[in-house]
């Protein structure tokens, strides 16, 4: 049982009963893709609104996301429901500058669904490889550009788009065929930068 002074004991069955000032506290000591993966697994075990509770646990500071900040074994496995529940979660198309998918070979694309129209967003990193790592992947990533490339073109078609620097899976850069739906996004973004730097493809 659990009480606030002058409150009458509490019955605490699951985690879900826990005060939202209890939850975040012990989220406070989890990187941040696993905060908000928590505070994701909170709200699918819950009759209760997210709302209140989710912000608690995930707070407003999501300038930068990257999944590198957990286990390799847990983002392997992690689909685009889980990437989009996790992007809803912390509000990314108004919050996220940074999102790098390090090690998130698992999904198609999909789950990147809640960035469409971002005016924030500077640096998206779908290498799903971490710095200084080889970026080849073997298996081969299933990650579509017929699922990703509509999404950034969401993005960089509003004016005041602040996207600035992509980088793309190995097997995208290696198409040969310069008629691609990818090598055609990519005009589009030059063309659309105009005299900013283009975009950066290693």
């Amino acid at each position: 049982r659990i009480s606030a002074a002058g409150d009458s004991p509490q019955s605490i069955k699951c985690l879900t009963d826990l005060p939202s000032g209890i939850l975040a506290h012990a989220a406070s000591f989890l990187a941040d893709p696993s905060k908000a993966l928590f505070a994701v697994a909170l709200d699918g075990n819950s009759a209760v609104s997210p709302n209140e509770r989710s912000s608690a646990i995930v707070g407003n500071q999501w300038d930068i996301l990257d999944f590198g900040g957990i286990e390799e074994q847990l983002a392997a496995k992690l689909i685009d429901d889980d990437i989009e529940k996790v992007l809803q979660c912390i509000d990314a198309v108004n919050k996220v500058k940074r999102l790098k998918l390090t090690n998130c070979v698992n999904i198609i694309g999909v789950g990147l669904e809640p960035l469409r129209g971002s005016l924030i967003i500077e640096q998206i990193d779908l290498s799903l490889v971490g710095e200084h790592q080889r970026p080849s992947i073997s298996p081969e990533p299933q990650i579509s550009w017929s699922h990703v490339l509509p999404i950034l073109d969401s993005i960089i078609e509003r004016e005041g788009c602040s996207l600035m620097h992509l980088q793309f899976p190995q097997v995208w850069r290696e198409e040969p065929s310069a008629e691609s739906e990818f090598h055609a996004f990519i005009g589009r973004y030059n063309q659309m930068r105009g005299d900013r730097e283009d975009i950066s493809c290693p």
